[in-house]
């Protein structure tokens, strides 16, 4: 069996550019698992704006941002539900309100399989203590509805 020159060259082609992009398939998987290492693009930005004594001080250490970026670049769903609980038991309290709820409201789009009761439970005690406890809060979060005051005039059953 002969082959023509022609042939054995777009033979070796073909193998050498499958190589090549196993290859950058290879290196890609391997940045991936990096990719919860990343600062942020500015950093010097925080110790500029904020020269307070303490280096934590005065810097927003809520980021939805960084909640995202967990969820999104986690791709093991049981490491991904640990991280995010994590997250929000040490970072949400410094939440403000309309964070927790982007966070509440978006969790089960960035987490997919990992969202869990344990993660919109601890949300939604966040959210009550933001909102000071207020019997508005409840009407909010649960969906519960107060009934009306009654009149003056109406006795109290």
């Amino acid at each position: 069996m002969k082959f023509s020159p022609t042939a054995i060259l777009s033979i070796c082609l073909m193998f050498f550019s499958h190589g090549v992009l196993l290859a950058q398939g290879v290196e890609e998987a391997s940045n991936s698992d990096k990719s919860l290492d990343k600062v942020p693009i500015r950093p010097v930005q925080n110790s500029s704006f904020y020269p307070d004594d303490d280096p934590e001080s005065g810097k927003d250490r809520c980021l939805v941002g960084k909640f995202r970026l967990i969820a999104l670049n986690t791709k093991d769903p049981t490491e991904r539900l640990k991280t995010a609980e994590l997250w929000i038991q040490s970072e949400g309290k410094f939440c403000t309100i309309a964070k927790l709820l982007s966070i509440r409201n978006n969790r089960a789009q960035w987490l997919g399989t990992a969202d869990s009761i344990t993660i919109d439970a601890e949300l939604d005690m966040q959210l009550e203590i933001a909102l000071d406890k207020n019997d508005e809060t409840f009407a909010a979060l649960y969906g519960l509805k107060l009934p009306p005051p009654p009149a003056d005039d109406e006795e109290v059953q």
